[in-house]
């Protein structure tokens, strides 16, 4: 690697949250059976829309060639890339009917989103999670300086209905947008504000689920005329308390049921007895997401302002209050995210030809999120706010030059401020009161100015596609400490500097008509952000207290793609592949001291104290395949299959460790039918085993989460944490035309599955039904 571095409870019942109302089995079992009678009148409908001397839709196996993908910066064909991409546009996302943007990409089947509460989604790409995976909105990187290396949910904060399409772009994406992107791109492109002739078309859609009792409701209107155009959406989400399904996958019987919960009754912390064990007390939360998108062309130059704003009501952290002491007696009375917000104003111009042009894009993002947090039966309740204020500016040019040859470059600019507080009040006498925040108490920032360059060189005569790129980047981080901090910390302030390069080196190359084989290496970083460098945070209560260290260096990575696309004509579509990432200096937390002492007295419990360090080389490796194939007209066959794995030791040659964030093998097989614009699918995601030998001795993938005290096929007892194998099966179904009225109805884990994604800290979704009706004019 070639581098250059310098250097089980609830809490009390919220106004704003909505929760779960039990449905009568009676009422339950007829709307499955009405859900059945909808399937198969689709399939009347689809069989009867049929035309023979007509062609049938090949919309989905073209998005393996013709779709032009946003991820590379500027359009480029998706078969021209050298690594794996996966695409999510607009209509699929409306037939799926998401609760959220981590929905969606759980049905792709080709991402593993971890939950620890419903109101979170933290996606998984190629054994990379969190502040590893970079999210990009229109081009503007959205990860901030305080996204964490755990588990994170602002992936929630996006509103599926805005998109135009969303991108997955798996492996190393330095290149192209710097820090982060060590697992890969993900890429969300907003529906465009066009110019031409006139019209209105305003839009509104509403969606019910019954699992959570969850309401959607979305309006939106699109103005278009020759000079400017407009796009303007709301959507309010409204969520229950979720049921898990009854039927359970291990022969644990209790296995994820909640038969008791805190809530508070004349304020006093008091344990209720949970009349429906399967309904998880303290998973329901509201949101509101807010949109609107202006462009105007001007002579040579267009003009387009994004205005985004997610604000969400208090979000219960549901695997933090659903955990119990040895006593039976919940360890929180309160653990709230509350609130979280995020807002986005973006300004972009462009300006020039298809051939060459340039895009200046400016950003200013704002983001806020205060984690409360209060111990069973303690009158003092914490509240941490952190605040983030990120500026960007982003300068690209494209050029198509002479004889295949494609250059793209560009510099960006992204600096963070952070402001971090904490708040103690007494909940009987409401006094208020400073305590320790998580992060720096007197402010900090980062800094990152790259520039980057890349050559994308085609061979027509020997259907040969070359793309080599670079990437310069400088990075600063200074942290400050008041004299009072409430920690004693050794040193008042914490400062970091990296200049890091990264490369990416590509070829794609056409064996024969359809077939082509990619070959890609590239090297990634990550730099630690403040969150790395500055929190102090209890990830384990009393057993792992996390403090700061201010000797950090960069991680890096070098990873290896070697994947083939084979195509023929309309009727199906073949891609597989095999990636290595090398990771070293890679950041872990590992046992420390803490003013020469190994534990330190935190929430009236004396924790052991650990330190985020550069400890460990890793290697990450595994396989992906996924086809779709044409059965019959209308009638298709997808399905999709990865599986990774990852080890880390201390040192060269030293002994191998699971690495954690490694998923099991995991993906999804579908039929589907589609016709105009009615179409029926049917869907099984399936997990595969995930053995406590497997499991990270980290923490993060949750393993005293998970099953216990199972058994093998042989009676024999398998070890604590041990998380077997299931399948979940959906059918779902609607009308989709591009304008009037548009149904889908779907039934969700059909055979009420009671199971939980590896590393959550609640149970998936039992059997649901979900119907959405819209209007588009």
């Amino acid at each position: 690697m070639s581098s250059l571095l310098f250097n089980k409870c609830n809490l009390k019942p919220h106004n704003n949250a909505v929760h779960k109302s039990i449905i009568p089995k009676k009422v339950f079992k007829k709307t499955t059976i009405a859900t059945l009678i909808f399937f198969l009148f689709v399939t009347v409908r689809a069989q009867n829309s049929i035309v023979l001397d007509t062609p049938s839709d090949t919309s989905d196996l073209e998005s393996f060639d013709e779709v032009l993908v946003s991820s590379q910066r500027f359009d480029q064909k998706r078969k021209y890339s050298p690594r794996q991409i996966e695409v999510v546009g607009a209509k699929r996302l409306a037939e799926l009917q998401p609760a959220t943007l981590g929905d969606a990409l759980i049905n792709s089947g080709q991402v593993f989103v971890q939950k620890s509460q419903m109101g979170g989604g933290s996606p998984i790409l190629r054994g990379f999670e969190a502040s590893r995976v970079l999210l990009v909105m229109d081009g503007v990187r959205i990860n901030n300086a305080t996204y964490r290396s755990g588990h994170t949910q602002d992936i929630i904060t996006i509103d599926p209905f805005i998109l135009d399409r969303m991108e997955v772009n798996f492996g190393s994406g330095s290149t192209l947008y710097g820090s982060d992107a060590m697992g890969g791109v993900l890429y969300f492109k907003t529906r465009e504000a066009t110019v031409g002739n006139f019209f209105v078309k305003p839009s509104a859609t509403v969606r019910y689920s019954s699992a959570n009792s969850s309401l959607i409701g979305n309006a939106g209107l699109q103005l278009q005329s020759q000079k400017v155009g407009a796009i303007f959406s709301c959507t309010r989400s409204q969520f229950g308390d979720l049921r898990s399904g009854s039927k359970n996958y291990s022969n644990w019987d209790t296995f994820g049921l909640l038969p008791k919960y805190v809530s508070q009754i004349n304020e006093n912390d008091t344990v209720l007895v949970n009349p429906d064990p399967k309904i998880q007390q303290g998973t329901g939360y509201t949101q509101t997401d807010i949109f609107a998108k202006v462009s105007a062309q001007m002579g040579k130059f267009h003009h387009t302002i994004n205005f985004q704003n997610s604000f969400s009501g208090l979000i219960p952290r549901y695997d933090r209050l659903s955990q119990f002491n040895a006593m039976g007696l919940p360890v929180y009375g309160r653990w709230d995210y509350a609130p979280q917000r995020r807002g986005f104003l973006g300004y972009q111009l462009k300006t020039g030809t298809n051939k060459h042009n340039i895009r200046l894009s400016l950003a200013r993002q704002n983001t806020a999120l205060a984690r409360v947090t209060r111990n069973f039966k303690d009158i003092n309740e914490r509240t941490q706010l952190d605040k983030v204020k990120m500026l960007t500016l982003n300068l690209d040019r494209h050029d198509q030059l002479a004889n295949g040859l494609i250059l793209n470059s560009g510099l960006e600019f992204v600096f963070n401020g952070v402001i971090s507080t904490g708040i103690n009040r007494n909940i009987l006498t409401n006094t208020l009161s400073e305590t320790q925040p998580r992060y720096s108490d007197s402010g900090a920032t980062t800094q990152m100015f790259s520039i980057f360059e890349q050559m994308v060189y085609s061979i027509q005569k020997t259907g040969t596609v070359i793309q080599v790129g670079f990437r310069m980047a400088n990075y600063r981080l200074e942290a400050l400490y008041s004299k009072s901090n409430p920690w004693k910390l050794p040193f008042s302030a914490i400062s970091f500097q990296s200049i890091a390069p990264s490369y990416d080196l590509g070829i794609t190359q056409e064996l024969k008509k359809g077939l082509m084989l990619k070959a890609s290496i590239n090297q990634a970083y990550r730099n630690p952000n403040i969150d790395d460098m500055t929190k102090v945070f209890e990830s384990q209560p009393g057993s792992k207290l996390v403090v700061p260290n201010e000797t950090l260096k960069a991680e890096q990575s070098l990873t290896v793609d070697l994947g083939f696309l084979w195509r023929k004509d309309n009727r199906f579509a073949f891609e597989a592949g095999l990636f290595h990432s090398h990771v070293r200096d890679l950041l872990l937390d590992q046992p420390g001291k803490f003013n020469g002492k190994d534990s330190f007295l935190y929430d009236g419990r004396l924790t052991p104290v650990y330190q985020i360090v550069n400890v460990a080389v890793a290697r990450i490796f595994g396989f992906y395949a996924n086809a779709k194939i044409r059965l019959y007209k209308q009638l298709w066959f997808s399905g999709s299959i990865s599986d990774t794995k990852g080890r880390y030791a201390k040192a060269l040659g030293a002994y191998e460790q699971p690495l954690d964030h490694i998923p099991p093998v995991f993906g999804q097989l579908s039929l589907r039918w589609k016709a105009k614009d009615w179409f029926l699918e049917g869907q099984c995601l399936f997990n595969g085993t995930k053995k406590a030998e497997e499991y990270s001795n980290s923490g993060e993938d949750n393993q005293n989460m998970q099953p216990i005290g199972l058994n093998d096929i042989n009676g024999d007892k398998l070890a604590d944490g041990f998380n077997p194998s299931w399948q979940c099966w959906t059918i779902r179904g609607g009308y989709q035309p591009k304008s009037g009225y548009n149904i889908a109805l779907s039934l969700d884990n059909i055979f009420d599955l009671h199971y939980r994604y590896f590393a959550s800290g609640m149970s998936a979704s039992g059997r649901s039904i979900n119907l959405s009706l819209g209007y588009r004019f």
